[in-house]
C-alpha cells in the first residue's frame, strides 16, 4: 500500500538539521519516521542532497586509520 504524507515545516527543518550534521539517509529516515527514499528525494528537492555515503565512509575510515597510526608512533 502506497501512502502520501505531506512534509510539515518542522520535518523539513529537522531534515535540514540532519543534512547539516552530515547524517546518513538511513538515520534521517529513522528520525523522521519516513522511508530512506522519501528523505533522499526531499533533500534533493530542497537542493541539499545527501553526500555520497560511499565517499563519506572512505574518508571516515582514512581519518580513523591516520589517527590510529599517529597513536602507535
Amino acid at each position: 500500500m502506497v501512502t502520501s504524507r505531506s512534509w510539515t515545516p518542522a520535518q523539513i527543518e529537522r531534515l535540514e538539521e540532519l543534512l547539516a550534521a552530515k547524517a546518513s539517509p538511513a538515520r534521517a529516515a529513522v528520525v523522521l519516521k519516513r522511508s530512506i527514499v522519501s528523505v533522499q528525494v526531499k533533500a534533493r528537492a530542497l537542493g541539499k542532497p545527501f553526500p555520497n555515503m560511499r565517499k563519506l565512509r572512505l574518508a571516515r575510515n582514512a581519518a580513523a586509520a591516520a589517527s590510529s597510526e599517529n597513536r602507535t608512533v
